[in-house]
């Protein structure tokens, strides 16, 4: 009768740990499927992007930097299609109105980001076009001219590259360096001079991206919240924990925007109002030039009015070589050594020397992207550490 009765609830006890192996089997699996899910519907929309990944970036930057629009827009619309359905008269007019107003934040922001993009590229490009055939010829002139400096000047330059022979990965850093700033005026001047206005290209890869990054912009504004929920689930983090990277990222791309992207083309209107002063021909082209070398860290303008001031000295102008080498030591080179680092530092916390390391590295990986990208990889992991110091000291 023992051995009976502990048989029994021997395999009673068996029975209830196959049942509670089942249920948390079970438990698992129901946790574990959503995932599976959301994770299969993640790859399967790289797969279908990932021939294109400096649009996914840029336009998920841009979202993340307007979304504020999107969400301002939204009240306008909700209030409107409040007071539209207080109005009990029925009718067509009524109807289609609020079928405008459902609509009206996305159509809005789209309106705005397209024009936000284009219209001070068509801008720039029709006040540059003009200008920019001479302008080449010219840039083409004094280089094959060695920007008219003397021959022992010449000779002195030669002679240092030749010294630069005996350290190999030295002048495989210089000679890097001038080749991508020779493809950089290349690739920018064919855009002025070969598509004029068509700024967007002829060709249709270069459509589909303009395209592309117009859709994704408006997408990820429009389901950021979709997007970061279902995050929070793949990743089992808490909202609170995401929604501080993206305040961080934010404030990152804000800053970028304004120490870089604006600052730039203010340094660009001052050298080409130097320009215009000292007597060249087409300041607007010069001027594009120096915007698109005052991004790079240390020599910025620099690389644009330093040649054109030794040009205008070995010409016999003196006083206007001058005038722009004052001009661009001390208006010019002040806007990048005072607001720079003051709009940067205020959107990421950390010291300058890091944040040109960061803009450094990032030009040398991912190319002229690597402007925003270096920043904002360095704020994602400055915000990683500052959340897990969070979590430790809360053990």
């Amino acid at each position: 009768m023992l051995r009976q009765a502990f048989t029994a609830g021997k395999s009673c006890c068996k029975s209830c740990w196959t049942i509670r192996l089942f249920g948390v089997s079970m438990a698992r699996m129901n946790a574990l499927l959503p995932r599976l899910f959301y994770i299969s519907a993640a790859f399967a929309l790289y797969l279908l992007l990932q021939p294109h990944p400096v649009a996914i970036f840029m336009a998920a930057c841009f979202a993340c930097l307007t979304l504020p629009v999107y969400r301002g827009l939204k009240p306008r619309a909700y209030a409107w299609m409040a007071r539209l359905k207080r109005d009990r008269r029925d009718g067509r007019m009524r109807r289609f109105l609020l079928s405008t107003a459902r609509v009206a934040p996305v159509y809005g922001y789209t309106v705005f980001v397209i024009g936000v993009v284009l219209v001070p590229v068509a801008a720039l490009v029709l006040l540059v076009s003009p200008q920019a055939v001479a302008g080449l010829a010219r840039l083409r002139e004094l280089r094959e001219n060695n920007f008219q400096i003397p021959p022992e000047w010449v000779e002195y330059i030669r002679q240092g590259r030749e010294s630069l022979a005996q350290y190999p990965r030295l002048e495989k850093i210089v000679n890097d360096f001038f080749q991508d700033l020779d493809a950089l005026f290349s690739d920018a001047m064919s855009l002025l001079i070969n598509r004029g206005a068509d700024f967007l290209g002829s060709t249709m890869t270069v459509l589909w991206t303009t395209i592309l990054f117009f859709m994704l912009t408006v997408l990820f504004a429009v389901y950021s919240k979709q997007i970061r929920k279902i995050a929070a689930r793949i990743f089992h983090l808490p909202q609170t924990l995401l929604r501080r990277f993206v305040v961080a990222i934010y404030r990152a791309l804000r800053a970028i925007m304004l120490g870089i992207l604006l600052v730039s083309l203010a340094q660009g209107f001052l050298c080409g109002i130097g320009y215009a002063v000292a007597g060249f021909k087409q300041p607007a082209f010069w001027g594009l030039l120096s915007t698109l070398t005052a991004p790079i860290p240390m020599v910025g303008t620099a690389i644009v009015w330093l040649p054109l001031c030794l040009s205008l000295w070995f010409s016999g102008k003196t006083a206007a070589a001058v005038g722009l080498g004052l001009w661009g030591l001390l208006a010019v080179s002040n806007v990048d050594s005072f607001l720079r680092p003051l709009f940067l530092r205020q959107g990421i916390n950390a010291p300058f020397f890091v944040l040109l390391a960061a803009i450094l590295c990032g030009l040398a990986v991912f190319g002229p992207v690597g402007l925003i990208a270096g920043p904002v990889l360095l704020t994602f992991s400055i915000q990683a550490l500052e959340e897990g110091n969070r979590f430790y000291n809360g053990l």
